[in-house]
């Protein structure tokens, strides 16, 4: 089977690094895939994944008729040879047009996430794109209910596949001391951390408050922040970070290539974001055994689940993060506890293999595939 991949970009962020991982994942198998990215960049992401991939495509800047007549799209998903085509995030309309139009056989979409109330535009192309595709995979059943009762998606369309994460690979470790070190991060301070692209929609400027609060509160020990990522966000939030004087104290530094060092360095791992779907950072971090304070945002609440409901706190309240986040700095029996509950939750609920078999599932179906073959990953 051949499945190409149209994203707007593959440069980093939570369905970028999936992407990655089924590349890692049928590397070698009988399932050939490919990618094709519409930001004009191979991108971080894109760039570590080429090798694996049977065709990887780079399109750039089009004008805004490629709406309504994506020839360039519509050539380059021809030239894959595609069995199906799997959409995501930001591309949809456009795509999936192209898609029909190169003849492909199964057309799949993901909505990674959101819980706004989008312009009426917005919605109305959402749900044009859905009648042109097979299956609509939201990755939690909030959104899958946003989607059908907001966008107007019709239901037998959608499917829920939660992400999933390696835990084989994303496991409690020892704390990376290096990493520290390079970082400037004394050994007594306790960390508070997150890993995601840096937009208004993750709300960092949050967490930093948050932690200029537990600092000025006190919790026992020292307490610093580190917030890997980059994005539009950057220049506001390192002005915010000198303006509440946590310079030194507050580092932003990039996106990383050791997110699993990244998250064992972590004390707890923190989510303020203004929306979700379902968090693959978050899920990382849970499998690496590291503790979670996280706003009730997305699929938050189904990850910790009734085991972690402490360390979930409502959406946009700052008062009440800032207190559980320092309570579970306060603890360390808390933070072993939170971070051993919510590890064994990723791996019973949350696996890479069982998110790949519903992709596979889904594959099948709208390839018009009776069966996988012998040894195929997906």
């Amino acid at each position: 089977m051949r499945v190409t991949h149209v994203v707007h970009d593959l440069h980093g962020g939570g369905f970028e690094s999936l992407i990655a991982a089924m590349a890692r994942r049928c590397a070698g198998s009988s399932v050939r895939l490919s990618a094709i990215t519409l930001s004009g960049r191979e991108g971080r992401v894109g760039g570590s994944i080429r090798p694996l991939l049977d065709q990887y495509l780079v399109l750039g800047a089009a004008s805004p008729l490629s709406m309504l007549r994506p020839v360039a799209l519509a050539r380059a998903i021809r030239s894959t040879r595609a069995d199906v085509v799997h959409l995501h995030s930001g591309v949809w309309y456009k795509a999936s047009l192209a898609a029909r139009r190169a003849g492909v056989r199964g057309v799949v979409y993901t909505e990674h996430g959101r819980e706004h109330r989008d312009p009426w535009l917005m919605r109305w192309l959402d749900r044009a794109a859905s009648r042109r595709t097979d299956a609509v995979v939201a990755v939690s059943d909030r959104l899958a209910g946003y989607l059908a009762s907001v966008v107007g998606v019709a239901p037998e369309r959608i499917v829920t596949i939660r992400n999933g994460v390696d835990t084989a690979r994303f496991a409690p470790g020892a704390p990376p001391r290096d990493l520290r070190r390079s970082l400037g991060i004394a050994d007594d301070a306790l960390v508070v951390g997150s890993i995601g692209r840096l937009d208004r929609v993750k709300a960092y400027e949050r967490l930093i408050a948050a932690v200029a609060r537990v600092r000025a509160e006190g919790v026992g020990r020292p307490v610093a922040g580190v917030i890997w990522g980059d994005g539009a966000e950057r220049a506001a939030l390192e002005a915010q970070v000198r303006e509440q004087g946590l310079a030194g104290v507050v580092q932003l530094p990039g996106w990383t290539e050791s997110p699993v060092e990244a998250h064992r360095l972590l004390d707890v791992f923190a989510l303020t974001s203004r929306s979700e779907g379902t968090s693959v950072s978050l899920l990382e971090s849970l499998a690496c055994g590291t503790a979670p304070v996280v706003m009730d945002v997305g699929a938050n609440g189904d990850v910790l689940g009734p085991e972690l409901a402490g360390q979930l706190t409502p959406a946009g309240d700052l008062d009440a993060f800032v207190a559980a986040l320092a309570a579970t700095l306060r603890d360390a029996g808390r933070r072993r506890g939170a971070g051993e509950r919510g590890r064994a939750g990723v791996v019973a609920r949350y696996s890479l293999d069982a998110m790949l078999a519903g992709y596979a599932e889904v594959y099948e179906r709208v390839a018009g595939r009776r069966g996988a073959s012998p040894g195929d990953p997906l």
